[in-house]
């Protein structure tokens, strides 16, 4: 426990390493390209709601300029800043952390990143947060907020069959097979490429989009679900499972789960695939960052 605790202060003095290298897909000629872990750690990080819906406690006090008449976006505390008020960078392309003391929420998004204030890449995205009598914590940690490892062309994604399909992968308990079950239904992003267009045609001259690179998850539905809780084990670290998602014009998803690498690539199919993993309580922690404090001391 106290392992953990030093890791988290570690990770304030160092820059976080929990995001690998993102892939980009679908572009002109099949060319591919990446970007480097270290460049996505720098991506600011916002939730896009429409105004009345927007609850979110961990924006770190920040003034938001990024008001439409009916969207606003709220930052995601930690995500891409100066880690000097305590935040742990929660941005991770292959692990979902699930401390033992709280519970875990999610809903499907979509997510678009935008390069220089223009609008640039789409992917599959995970809203996750800690529902907690004073609101949501959506950064309860290291590696909280999961994003893609693969994403794709503007073009791609406005595809008439583009939609998005989510699946949790888990050993059989007897075996080494992977079952797959359902976690959301497959959802087409139509409304939601709606909303982004009327963000951007709205987005004010000074806001922070403009400058930079940033990734902005405009959720496909607005109701939360639990995710499936983990077993207990003696092991404080154990994978639980894992979860994919695919963002494909592609008819069948789960055909894919199946397919290597290169397919996914020459099917300009964007992933997220996070393995869920359970780690020690927050509270536990001997170097817990102030920031955490109300979460899981109160």
């Amino acid at each position: 426990m106290a392992a953990y605790g030093l890791l988290l202060l570690i990770t304030m003095l160092i820059s976080s390493i929990s995001a690998f290298s993102i892939k980009i897909v679908g572009l002109p000629g099949g060319k591919v390209e990446s970007l480097p872990g270290m460049y996505v750690n720098s991506f600011r990080r916002w939730i896009a709601e429409e105004e009345e819906q927007s609850n979110n406690n961990d924006d770190n006090g920040e003034m938001n300029s990024c008001a439409s008449n009916t969207i606003k976006i709220e930052p995601i505390a930690g995500a891409g800043i100066s880690i000097d008020e305590g935040w742990v960078n929660p941005t991770s392309t292959a692990d979902l952390f699930w401390p033992l003391d709280v519970k875990l929420q999610a809903r499907p998004a979509l997510n678009v990143m935008f390069k220089q204030g223009v609008l640039s890449y789409a992917s599959p995205g995970l809203d996750v947060r800690v529902p907690h009598n004073d609101g949501s914590w959506r950064n309860y940690g290291m590696n909280s907020q999961p994003i893609a490892r693969q994403w794709t062309s503007l073009e791609i994604a406005m595809e008439q069959m583009f939609h998005i399909e989510s699946f949790i992968l888990h050993k059989e308990s007897t075996a080494d097979d992977i079952k797959h079950t359902t976690l959301f239904d497959s959802m087409d992003i139509k409304n939601s490429m709606q909303k982004v267009a009327t963000f951007i045609g709205e987005i004010d001259p000074l806001s922070p989009l403009n400058s930079g690179f940033h990734i902005v998850s405009f959720p496909l539905i607005d109701r939360f679900s639990d995710l499936p809780c983990p077993e207990l084990t003696e092991d404080e670290n154990e994978e639980i499972y894992k979860i994919v998602m695919l963002g494909t014009s592609e008819p069948f998803g789960s055909k894919l789960l199946d397919m290597d690498e290169d397919i996914l690539t020459m099917s300009s199919t964007s992933a997220l695939e996070v393995v869920v993993a359970r780690t020690v309580k927050g509270k536990d922690s001997e170097y817990l960052p102030e920031p955490y404090k109300p979460l899981y001391i109160g």
